[in-house]
């Protein structure tokens, strides 16, 4: 059974309301974003980044965006995002890499599915952090789309054809180079100027898992 709008946009409410009150003081940070203009941001889904993009900009070597995984390590360590950074949730509000990066780049947050990613979203936007955006479905969906590409049938289109053959070829990179990097230049990528193409706009409908 499916949840409907107001009841996520409830219970996003009601996480974030937890993790501000035993979350550090933040004495930089400054809570101007209106909740109910951020929780419509979410439910109009105008915040998400697409894996496709995403990989684009990684095998393009561009700049501008940091990429933030907000799982536990365990899961970190077992797979992620090549050049992604590990900061847990609960440690988002008091990481200064976090908050250097911010500075020149966009964040993009992941976890397993949206809803955690969401979470961390709404927390960050609610301590005054600009460019924020949300990887669409997450490790969930990244794995399905880059460790079993599905080849396209029936009438299918020349985007689809497209979609499957850069998956395919992108597959040893994206799953594969980035499984059991660890240490400090593997989780920290270089900061730089931003170089912003990676935003996509359009609805769509990505896994919700945590």
């Amino acid at each position: 059974m499916r949840w409907s709008s107001k009841l996520i946009g409830f219970g996003f409410l009601f996480v974030l309301g937890l993790i501000l009150a035993f979350a550090p003081v933040d004495r930089a940070g400054h809570i101007t974003p209106d909740t109910a203009d951020l929780v419509n941001e979410l439910q109009h889904r105008n915040y998400y980044i697409s894996a496709d993009d995403l990989a684009h900009s990684i095998i393009d070597k561009e700049s501008g965006f940091v990429v933030v995984d907000v799982r536990g390590k365990e899961d970190f360590e077992k797979y992620h995002i090549p050049g992604s950074v590990n900061i847990p949730v609960t440690e988002l509000l008091n990481n200064e890499y976090l908050r250097e990066a911010a500075q020149n780049n966009t964040i993009i947050l992941t976890s397993n599915g949206n809803t955690l990613a969401s979470q961390a979203w709404l927390l960050l936007k609610q301590r005054g952090f600009k460019d924020v955006y949300i990887l669409g479905g997450g490790m969930n969906y990244w794995v399905e789309a880059f460790g079993n590409p599905r080849k396209p049938t029936g009438a299918y289109t020349d985007d689809e054809l497209f979609r499957y053959e850069f998956r395919k070829a992108a597959a040893p990179v994206m799953m594969g180079a980035n499984i059991g990097a660890t240490g400090t230049e593997a989780q920290k990528p270089k900061i730089s100027k931003p170089v912003i193409r990676v935003r996509n706009n359009k609805k769509k409908q990505f896994d919700e898992g945590c």
